[in-house]
């Protein structure tokens, strides 16, 4: 009932758009986060300004939150063309996306969001294995964006070792077997489903950014944050678009759909980035939720366990979800980080028109724009 029930809203959703396009071919853009969530910046940029890149060509209307699709149905809702553009947490489809999530797990390794993304997005453009892997579940991939950095909500104070013994994490991939490692129990759910999980005490702690304390309403049932970043979700393609739609537009139109997008990802990045940190300045506070300071002791478990987690990273990817050469290609990926570090350093990562343009020129790497995805 719930699948014929979005079928027909999409329907209609499909209907109203034939009528309002005026000419235009008007794609709809299932996003998933809720419209508060400084990621939708991005979309909203890109949505804007679409028709005037495209010459009037195409235009957007965008579905924010479940209104569409929600998280778990958009990677195939963009495949069976339900959606033309959508926001895929890749994090959610390990087994399609073997080569995107191996970089992934190295979520622990960095906390500067942009740099990771922007090395996330260069990495997939240019390494054949990953763009397949996309263009095999029927959509082309135009770049990640990145979560601002993961810390703790809890339902009770996390500063010690002790604390964390016993407690049920809400993580996944590295942050899962980071709880264990801490003595904690590794629960997985979808972000859906978190708020529900603190309310009936299925979950005490759940890894995510300052942000989801309003976004998700978790302010409401976890008054407690730990201040230590553990790292960010940086796979999350933004603005995944179907296949067929792609490969219908003429060269130009998809030259001014990638050059909008690496715009928009960037404009997304950095507005995350800005609200992270007017959230660790006050913010937090002023929405009636502690900050807690980690003892030293939680800071250097850590640190141990993302070294010591390396090569176990690597290891898993192959055996058990048959990447080749995770090593090497871990190496490579963080060579792209360093690069995108040092880019990064030269400018203010909260400002979203110097992101944007670094994205633009920088973010392919050495793809050809002209026959991407083609």
């Amino acid at each position: 009932m719930v699948s014929l029930i979005r079928c027909l809203c999409a329907a209609t959703a499909l209907s109203v758009i034939t009528l309002s396009a005026a000419g235009a071919d008007t794609l709809r853009f299932a996003i998933g986060m809720p419209d508060n969530s400084p990621i939708v910046s991005g979309p909203k940029y890109f949505a804007e300004n679409l028709s005037a890149r495209t010459d009037g060509a195409l235009d957007a209307r965008l579905f924010a939150g479940s209104s569409l699709l929600n998280f778990s149905e958009t990677f195939p809702g963009i495949r069976d063309g339900v959606a033309d553009i959508g926001y895929v947490v890749a994090s959610y489809h390990r087994a399609e996306l073997k080569e995107s999530n191996l970089i992934g797990d190295l979520g622990m390794t960095g906390t500067n969001i942009v740099a990771m993304a922007g090395a996330a997005s260069e990495y997939c453009f240019t390494d054949e294995a990953c763009r397949n892997e996309w263009i095999a579940q029927g959509q082309v991939f135009l770049g990640f964006t990145s979560t601002a950095p993961y810390r703790l909500i809890s339902t009770t104070p996390l500063a010690s070792l002790d604390d964390l013994k016993g407690k049920r994490i809400r993580s996944f991939s590295a942050y899962g077997r980071w709880a264990e490692a801490m003595e904690a129990a590794q629960v997985n759910l979808p972000a859906g489903d978190i708020y529900e999980g603190f309310s009936q005490g299925t979950i005490d702690v759940n890894v995510h950014p300052y942000e989801a304390l309003v976004t998700l309403s978790l302010k409401d049932v976890a008054k407690h944050v730990t201040d230590m970043p553990i790292g960010s979700l940086y796979i999350n393609a933004l603005f995944n678009t179907n296949l067929d739609a792609w490969r219908g537009w003429d060269e130009k139109t998809r030259l001014a759909v990638m050059d909008l997008a690496a715009e928009s990802i960037g404009r997304s990045v950095a507005n995350t980035y800005a609200d992270d940190t007017a959230y660790h300045e006050k913010g937090v506070a002023e929405i009636g939720v502690t900050v807690v300071e980690p003892e030293q002791a939680m800071l250097d478990a850590k640190n141990a366990f993302v070294q010591e987690d390396l090569t176990e990273i690597a290891r898993l990817n192959e055996e058990s979800f048959g990447v080749t050469d995770a090593q090497g290609k871990i190496e490579r990926f963080n060579a792209l980080v360093a690069k995108w570090e040092g880019l990064v350093a030269n400018i203010d990562p909260a400002n979203a028109d110097q992101v944007a343009e670094l994205f633009r020129e920088n973010m392919y790497g050495e793809a050809d724009k002209a026959t991407y995805g083609m």
